[in-house]
């Protein structure tokens, strides 16, 4: 099974890099352990032993510099690749104030690996070995290194899967559309939450290949969700992520996947968060007005739940309301949620948006939007994200 991760597997004493080298790959152990080796007084001398959630080659991959250690593997061991390109995201993303401190401690490494030696106990050497991972910590920062580094494989891999819930037309009480929801079925994982991932791949910048994966299946699958519903204006919603629509080309590549799956661009609709669209807004309205030329249309999801709501309401080209769950879920038996409720409703109302109330799970709570005028719902009692049949 591992052969079909990301993953590079070292037989006993093989090389993994040498000293000198240029640094373009980090290593996450897996299984096995390697040995680290420098030269001293001409001889190549041991002096660390690394095993199991441990980092090699992480200086060299940072601050560009050659290698400075031989790395062999000492048991079959397993590496989980990390690469510059992905350190690179990250770093970007970095507080400058990080960055700066990270050069530092990187600056005053290399100085002290002229004066590294083994220690030693009598005649026999003892090595200089790092203690085992500790804390929670530690074992959180190496799944995410190693997510981060299957997610790029995933997709070629075809591992993402895309699930469909309904939004169903309260007054109408008929299936009016859904919401793509993509799946990680990782292969050691099992199925990973689009929580534990999403916000990895947002990131490092694996998001935008992963959106523009999703809204490519989700235009493909649109023919045959289309005929499971018989409503007047059907629609399949996508979710957008910051690094899309900020990116150059994204309004280009939406236009060239609904050329090719010959969709009609008002049966697609792009939700976004306030979050999304905080950090450069004079770009995202370029790019939302752009969207709304091709004749789609958008949501702004998990209202209620940010800073501006309002705000955004009057700068951007919003069509639907989409309410949080948290408030929907306590609709019935907290005054504040349904005044919060009421209130979206008659707002989105007087300004011809729709409204989808998020997280329905029960008739009664279906009945009171109803009442409420909501336009439609989405959740359990409607049903459950799943996967289309083949």
């Amino acid at each position: 099974m591992l052969e079909n991760l990301n993953r590079e597997i070292f037989a006993p004493g093989q090389t993994i890099f040498l000293a000198g080298e240029e640094g373009d790959c980090a290593y996450l152990i897996e299984e096995g352990s390697v040995e680290i080796c420098v030269l001293l007084h001409k001889q190549w001398r041991r002096v660390s032993l690394l095993g199991k959630g441990e980092l090699i080659g992480e200086v060299a991959l940072i601050d560009r510099q050659p290698r400075t250690a031989t790395v062999r593997a000492v048991v079959k061991t397993v590496l989980v690749p990390i690469r510059r390109e992905l350190i690179d995201e990250l770093l970007e993303k970095t507080d400058p104030v990080i960055r700066h401190l990270l050069k530092v401690v990187l600056e005053r490494f290399r100085t002290t690996q002229a004066y590294m030696v083994p220690r030693s106990s009598g005649d026999s050497e003892s090595l200089l070995e790092y203690p085992a991972p500790q804390g929670g910590l530690h074992a959180t920062a190496a799944r995410n290194l190693m997510l981060a580094g299957d997610i790029a494989h995933a997709l070629v891999a075809d591992q993402f899967e895309m699930h469909y819930q309904p939004i169903c037309h309260l007054a109408e009480d008929r299936v009016a559309g859904f919401e793509a929801l993509i799946r990680w079925n990782h292969p050691r994982e099992g199925m990973i939450s689009p929580l534990d991932f999403l916000w990895l791949a947002e990131q490092t910048g694996q998001i935008r290949a992963i959106g523009l994966w999703t809204l490519e299946r989700a235009c493909r699958d649109w023919p045959k969700l289309r005929r499971m519903t018989n409503f007047g204006r059907p629609f399949v919603s996508v979710n957008l992520s910051a690094n899309q629509l900020t990116g150059d080309q994204f309004v280009e590549e939406v236009r060239n996947i609904l050329q090719k799956s010959r969709m009609d661009p008002g049966e697609l609709k792009l939700e976004l968060t306030e979050t999304i669209i905080i950090g450069r807004p004079e770009i995202a309205a370029q790019v939302l007005n752009n969207l709304i030329e091709l004749g789609s249309s958008l949501a702004l999801d998990d209202f209620g739940t940010g800073y501006s709501g309002l705000d955004y309401l009057q700068r951007y080209p919003i069509g639907t309301l989409k309410i949080d769950r948290a408030f929907i879920s306590h609709l019935l038996d907290n005054e504040q949620s349904l005044e919060i409720v009421r209130t979206s409703i008659e707002l989105a109302h007087s300004l011809k948006m729709d409204v989808v109330a998020e997280g329905v799970e029960t008739d009664a709570i279906r009945v009171k939007l109803l009442e409420l005028g909501c336009n439609f719902g989405q959740g359990w009692f409607f049903g459950k994200p799943v996967a289309l049949e083949s």
